[in-house]
């Protein structure tokens, strides 16, 4: 990917390239769905510290993988789907029984675990703002390579039918954001 945005970046039609850049080297294909890479995304736009996806963590015997890590801080970032979940009461039942486990597993291990849903993604500079202050005892500025990280999505990339968003409920009424 990298080769072929270096030809795109000499050619007659641009883009802006060292954003690409960053966003390409940012990417990680450890993250199981769409919904994980995005809080990936927002967290590396605030974060001075390693993140890591799939993040594999051993305790009382029990093997665990994050969704997203900072191991130096001990620190867990958990999109909560309910894929997760299973398919019927039974599955459910497990699931919770494990998820319960694993959530007094880790915490007694010492680490500490920020979960996030759908709603939270209803507006995405909200959500960047929320983890910049789970982040914010940890670091006193977000580093300029994180914050190149970040810029607010566009139309094509947010709406009503679209999963993540800028802003709750603001469809018809907020276009003229994006065109100030």
């Amino acid at each position: 990917m990298l080769a072929r945005l270096e030809e795109r970046a000499t050619g007659k039609e641009t883009i802006p390239f060292r954003r690409a850049k960053r966003l390409i080297v940012a990417a990680d294909p450890g993250c199981d769905n769409p919904a994980e890479a995005a809080l990936l995304w927002v967290v590396k736009s605030v974060s001075a510290f390693e993140v890591v996806t799939q993040f594999e963590i051993v305790v009382n015997g029990r093997r665990y993988f994050a969704d997203i890590a900072i191991p130096g801080l001990m620190i867990i970032f958990e999109f909560d789907g309910i894929g997760k979940l299973g398919k019927n009461e039974a599955d459910f039942a497990r699931a919770k029984r494990d998820w319960i486990q694993r959530e007094n597993d880790l915490r007694g291990a010492g680490w500490t675990i920020y979960r996030f849903s759908w709603p939270d993604y209803e507006d995405l500079t909200q959500l960047r703002s929320l983890v910049s202050e789970l982040l914010g005892p940890f670091q006193s500025v977000i580093p300029s390579s994180a914050q190149g990280l970040w810029a607010k999505p566009t139309p094509a990339c947010d709406g009503p039918e679209r999963r993540f968003h800028m802003a709750a409920n603001r469809w018809g009424t907020a276009r003229e954001d994006y065109t100030r």
